[in-house]
């Protein structure tokens, strides 16, 4: 039980030390290019298919499932075996009557 709690007050280290890691932001960010390097991707947007990221246009590729000539996927249930032994609500083998004592 120890080891475990050991195991556990290790990872919780790790993930304070990850979580208190510095990335050297600098303290003073200019707002003003934040802001100009924001309008430049805008612009490059707008220049871009009308503001339309590539990723968000329709797909120019043909439509895949009518070339590839699968069969329709089958409707209803399976036909059961005929030696196929019985379950019960949980999908266990059923107990055979023979071996239940009264």
């Amino acid at each position: 039980m120890q080891d475990e709690m050991m195991d556990l007050m290790d990872v919780s280290n790790e993930i304070q030390e990850t979580l208190g890691r510095s990335y050297n932001v600098p303290d003073d960010i200019d707002e003003e290019e934040l802001m100009g390097e924001l309008d430049a991707l805008e612009a490059d947007m707008d220049f871009e298919s009308n503001s339309v990221p590539s990723y968000l246009q329709p797909d120019k590729e043909t439509d895949l499932d009518s070339e590839l000539n699968l069969p329709a996927a089958p409707s209803g249930h399976a036909a059961i075996p005929a030696n196929r032994q019985q379950e019960d609500e949980l999908g266990l083998p059923t107990v055979p009557h023979a071996s239940i004592r009264t």
